[in-house]
């Protein structure tokens, strides 16, 4: 036996501190041979250990040895003991005994094999002096298969053992003639036969189970002790004499109760308050673990309910137990929430262990330290120990102080001090309760306590506590609200563990590091994901703006040392701005700023972008200290962006601080000053500086510009007006910044960084412009700086394989923009796909489309494109027709025999409304060729020569039609497209009789008639073909003709003959396609005008104060056509019309002459 001193920790080690616990850890140096069996895995060296919080002694015995020494002492003195032999080999039961008369002495120590040798020291030191032969031993008589299970100390001079046989030893400690002796007496009960067999007596019965544990409680002022002694079904209490109290020691215990289905009871009321039903089958996975008295005499049972290989545990309350108790009464039922798997390893099972002066329990794992206020409804909290790092061997209950429980924890570490605020625990317990109205605050209180006592105290690797645990059973909105809030902690230095310090850039460090570690535990504990995306925004957020203030401290602080006593206005910038943000200055404002309001860094940037019209160095001094903070906070998001699993900038309704409208428009003051400046070289900064930093800033102002356009698009999302506005606002300013930004860095020989940065930002705009603006710039200026770089062709190529249709589209807008269109229908073969879909997508471009349909051969897609693009021409007759006779050829193109094709009826018909749409353009042609030809000088203006012409065609019109006649030939004459119902307006609106000859060709009306038959089929109106036929018949005198008096029936046939009507239906008659259009007067006049509707949706743009004239003017023809049809001969006019034979002239088309009505114009009429 022998001892040796080591130097040890004085103090012990801080591991955690928030408002509940303090958890420290007293590291001693102990002999390599007690450190080992501290250390021993049990299935390979059986070991035990406990500790007394009376004497403060702690033991660890193996096979061979126990090792004693004190847990308070840094250096404590080691007590090596033998342990008696036994057979097989197990650890020996140990046995304090303080002297509760004497202080200071050394406690006595029992140790107890497993096979029953019992041997006693008088005092610890006798390890140094006892020989072998000198130790006071006896032998228990123990059966040949029996073992000492269990041990307990009841006062200074008596132990228990309990026995596999559920039988249980008193060991009796008493001096006799100066020697110290032992002697010992079997709890036993006699008056029972039942009680005899299950306790075993002399009998030895082993039926009842062993004894697992021992509890002994003890009243004040009472002369005797309850011991209880349970295994995992039963529990037996017995009353023990105290030895020097006035009772013998020979006295026999009393036993007060036994009940063997205690199990039941506990089952039954844990399944009650689960909501099941009892079933003896689910009570028999419900076991007894431990148990402990209550200062009030209330025991208290830890059992555990162990399925599919996991176990959960639950506190059970039971009654106090009496002489009467016959039955134990559970009061309580307390589940835990802390579960593992089931560890079938010996000497695993939890202990638990019950302060006597404050409500508090300890339940020790192997691997965790839980504690439980002894109410219901009160919250339990535990302490995980790093599986590799410490193992819980013993625990104890130590002295309370005030309100505080202090427990104790023997690991193979170290002693673990925890000190637990029991009146606090209760406060949180009521806060928490459903009914409170804190409930919510105080959960996410406590919870943010957890997070910081993670990521603060969790940072220390030797730090044996597993901290980064997160119960699995979390509220998703709890976790959410503690985690903005520790974040926001953490930016403002408001951590209860952080200690102040003048080392600032210690201390943001520091805070960066949490800030990392915080959302590393959210997402290691797999709860990242149930965080918001705005959560996560605000986490990282915050990070940056922490490793961003480390950059620029550090910047500072530099240039402050490296400064002369004398020279420090380059210093001056920073303070400046501070104390301009903190309005009341405090003693160094600096840290003070950067300690607790780094959450106004945009009020600071406002402050240095007044002080940027400054002198230069000032403006150089604010450029340094700005990108030391912006590129401080990217190069954190680099290297840590992937934890928050966000993109580069979510669309979410938070607005973080580098996404400031102040920021951006700082950047952009500072690239502008940085830019002048280098263009008008100073004794500040040089070249390669300004450079590098014109290259930072614009990067940095293009991703505050896409930070902040996200947080806008997020904000208009939610109907925010303001917001919406601003987004509108920032996305034009965007556009207008980036080539601002992009395009000076190749002037300075940085095209490199400008093609990166408009990669970076997808700016496929900006990246097409600066492939062929490089082109064109003045290589020689740069050639000093700038960098190889590829030609704009092969760069093209290369971004149109990398980006595909984002990049072409911008491309081929750029080409159709700047008039290269060889280029743009000259794609490589690869690409031509590209330009193809870039084509079918931009309607704007369909009338270009079609070249490059062609030239890939496909010759149908090409006519269908022009065709449709010419019926939607409005504003140039020209392309209308270069449209129609192109996609008309394309047709002709796609037919592969075009001779079998033509003989089909189908292809003749597609190809007449080709002609027929052609006619239509041969119409408006010619009509404007007459009237410029006979009434105005080419060149006048439309609306000049409209004005002309409706003075010498339809000078008498009504206002409303005059109106619509000049507004209609001023597109003819402006070589708008008219519809075909416009044309049949120009062509019938006149007010001057004509009578054509017999062999004249087609009248205006005639012509209308054609133009209606080609109109397609879809716009034909019924209205337009009744106002033909109404103003005809109203070109004519009938009253006059009507006056036969005194006439010869030739005579008046030869008035009709002369008439416009009778040219005009004789022309209609002669041709198969416009005589179906014919229409009596008396048909005429049951057709309606055009109504308001109709006439709105024909003339959108004209004002209803137009409509309505017009609708007027309209209703007055249709009125006067009713009275000539009533008061003239023209039904028996029209009928002698339609008795005439037909006029024997070839019918001439549409197109090959315009008749003139009026003398001006008859020189045309063979045009």
């Amino acid at each position: 036996m022998a001892s040796r001193v080591h130097r040890g920790v004085r103090e012990p080690a801080l591991l955690l501190q928030d408002s509940v616990f303090r958890v420290r850890l007293a590291t001693q140096a102990l002999l390599p041979n007690a450190a080992s069996a501290l250390r021993t895995d049990p299935y390979v060296t059986p070991s035990t250990a406990g500790m007394d919080p009376e004497s403060e002694y702690v033991f660890c015995a193996t096979p061979q040895r126990c090792y004693v020494w004190r847990s308070t002492s840094p250096n404590p003195t080691m007590y090596e003991f033998p342990v008696a032999p036994s057979d097989p080999p197990a650890a020996p039961f140990c046995i304090v005994l303080p002297r509760p008369l004497h202080a200071s002495a050394e406690p006595a120590l029992l140790l107890a094999s497993g096979d029953g040798h019992v041997r006693f020291w008088d005092a610890v030191s006798d390890a140094f002096t006892t020989q072998e032969q000198d130790i006071v031993a006896l032998k228990l008589p123990l059966a040949p298969d029996e073992r000492i299970s269990a041990a307990a100390r009841v006062d200074p001079s008596q132990a228990v053992l309990a026995t596999t046989h559920a039988r249980i030893f008193q060991l009796h400690v008493f001096v006799h003639r100066g020697e110290h002796e032992l002697s010992y007496a079997l709890y036993a009960e006699h008056r029972s036969r039942f009680l005899g067999r299950f306790l075993g007596g002399t009998s030895g019965d082993a039926s009842a189970g062993p004894i697992q544990r021992l509890a002994v409680h003890q009243n004040a002022g009472e002369m005797h002790a309850m011991v209880v002694a349970q295994n995992d079904h039963a529990l037996q209490c017995w009353r023990a004499p105290i030895a020097g109290t006035g009772g013998s020691a020979h006295q026999h215990a009393k036993l007060v109760f036994a009940d063997r289905n205690v199990h039941k009871t506990i089952a039954s009321r844990a399944m009650y308050l689960r909501g099941e039903r009892y079933s003896a089958a689910a009570s028999a996975f419900i076991s007894m673990v431990d148990c402990a008295f209550r200062a009030n005499g209330q025991l208290v049972v830890l059992y555990s309910e162990t399925r599919n290989e996991g176990a959960t545990y639950g506190l059970a309350l039971l009654a106090p137990p009496t002489e009467h108790t016959h039955t134990l009464v559970v009061e309580h039922i307390l589940p835990l929430r802390h579960a593992h798997a089931a560890d079938p390893r010996p000497g695993t099972a939890p202990s638990l262990r019950i302060s006597e002066h404050q409500e508090a329990a300890l339940i020790a794992f192997e691997h965790a330290l839980l504690t439980k206020l002894l109410e219901t409804d009160s919250a339990e909290e535990t302490l995980h120990l790093k599986p590799r790092a410490a193992r819980v061997r013993a625990s104890c209950v130590l002295a309370p102080l005030d309100t505080h429980v202090r427990f104790a924890a023997l690991l193979d570490a170290g002693v673990l001090l925890i000190e637990m605020d029991v009146a606090h625990c209760q406060q949180l317990a009521k806060a928490q309760h459903p009914s409170s109205t804190t409930m919510a605050s105080s959960r996410v209180a406590r919870m943010q306590e957890r997070l910081e006592k993670a990521v603060w105290f969790g940072e220390d690797a030797e730090n044996i506590l597993q901290l980064d645990i997160l119960p699995d059973t979390l509220d998703a909105g709890v976790l959410q609200a503690a985690v903005e809030c520790l974040s926001t902690a953490i930016v403002d230095s408001q951590l209860q563990a952080m200690p102040d310090t003048v080392d600032l850039r210690a201390q943001l460090t520091q805070r960066a590091a949490c800030a990392l570690r915080l959302v590393q535990l959210v997402g290691q504990n797999g709860f990242l994901t149930q965080l918001s995306r705005t959560t996560r925004l605000q986490l990282r957020s915050d990070a940056e703006l922490l490793a961003g203030a480390c950059d620029l401290w550090r910047f500072y602080d530099e240039a402050v040392k490296s400064a002369g006593l004398e020279a420090r206005v380059p210093c001056t910038v920073l303070p400046n701005a501070i104390r301009a943000v903190l309005h009341e200055t405090p003693k160094d404002a600096e840290r003070h700023f950067f300690q607790h309001h780094l959450a106004r860094m945009p009020a600071l940037f406002a402050a240095w972008r007044q002080g940027v019209s400054e002198p230069m160095p000032r403006v150089l001094d604010t450029t340094r200290l700005l990108l030391a903070l912006l590129v401080g906070a990217a190069r954190y998001r680099a290297e840590h962006g992937e934890a928050y699993a966000l993109e580069a900038d979510p669309v979410v309704a938070y607005e973080p601080w580098y996404a400031d409208g102040v920021l951006i428009a700082l950047l952009e003051t500072l690239f502008q000053a940085s830019l002048h400046a280098l263009q008008h070289p100073t004794a500040h900064g040089s070249d390669a500086e300004l450079r590098t930093q014109l290259c930072a800033l614009a990067e940095l102002a293009m991703n505050a510009y896409t930070a902040r356009i996200a947080f806008l698009t997020a904000a208009a999302h939610a109907s925010d007006q303001e917001a919406a506005a601003a987004l509108s606002a920032t996305h034009a300013a965007y556009d207008h910044a980036r080539p601002a930004l992009l395009f000076p860095l190749l002037d300075i020989g940085r095209a490199d960084r400008a093609f990166a940065l408009a990669e970076t930002h997808r700016d496929f705009a900006s990246l097409v412009a600066l492939c062929f603006a490089e082109e064109r710039s003045d290589t020689g200026k740069r050639a000093k700086t700038a960098h190889l770089s590829a030609p704009p062709a092969l760069r093209v190529e290369s971004y149109l394989d990398r980006y595909g249709t984002p990049f072409a589209d911008e491309l081929y807008t750029y080409y159709i923009q700047h008039g290269a269109y060889r280029t743009l229908f000259e794609p490589q073969e690869a690409h031509a796909a590209l330009l193809q879909h870039f084509l079918a997508r931009h309607a704007q471009y369909t009338r270009i489309a079609w070249i490059h349909e062609i030239s890939l051969g496909q010759y149908r897609e090409a006519s269908n494109v022009l065709r449709a693009c010419a019926h939607a021409e409005r504003d140039n007759l020209h392309a209308e027709q270069v449209m129609l006779s192109v996609s008309k050829l394309a047709h002709l193109a796609a037919l592969s025999d075009l001779d079998q094709a033509l003989a089909s009826p189908s292809e003749q018909a597609a190809l007449e409304a080709w002609d027929d749409a052609l006619d239509l353009v041969h119409v408006q042609e010619r009509l404007k060729r007459k009237w410029y030809g006979a009434a105005m000088p080419r060149g006048a203006a439309p609306e000049a020569a409209a004005q002309r012409i409706a003075q010498l065609v339809a000078p008498q019109l009504a206002p409303a039609l005059h109106a619509l006649f000049v507004m209609l030939a001023a597109q003819v004459a402006g070589d708008q497209v008219a519809s075909g119902e416009d044309m049949m307006d120009l062509l019938t609106l006149q007010d001057t009789p004509y009578a054509a000859p017999p062999d004249a060709p087609l009248s205006d009306f005639a012509i209308a008639a054609q133009v209606y038959v080609r109109i397609d089929a879809h716009s034909q109106r019924p209205a337009a073909l009744a106002a033909l036929w109404r103003r005809l018949y109203l070109q004519d005198d009938w009253h006059a003709l009507s006056d036969t008096a005194n006439k010869a029936d030739d005579e008046v046939l030869v008035s009709v003959r002369s008439t416009v009507a009778f040219s005009t239906i004789q022309a209609v008659l002669a041709n198969e396609s416009t005589a179906p259009l014919l229409l009596a007067p008396h048909d005429v006049c049951s057709h309606a005008p055009s109504s308001i509707t109709a006439l709105s949706q024909r003339f959108s743009g004209l004002p209803d104060a137009q409509i309505e004239q017009l609708h007027a003017a309209l209703a007055a023809e249709h009125a006067a056509l009713v009275e000539v049809v009533h008061a003239t001969k023209l039904d028996a006019f029209f009928a002698q019309v339609l008795a005439q034979p037909p006029v024997q002239a070839p019918s001439p088309r549409i197109t090959d002459t315009l008749p003139s009505t009026f003398p001006e114009m008859a020189h045309i009429d063979s045009m």
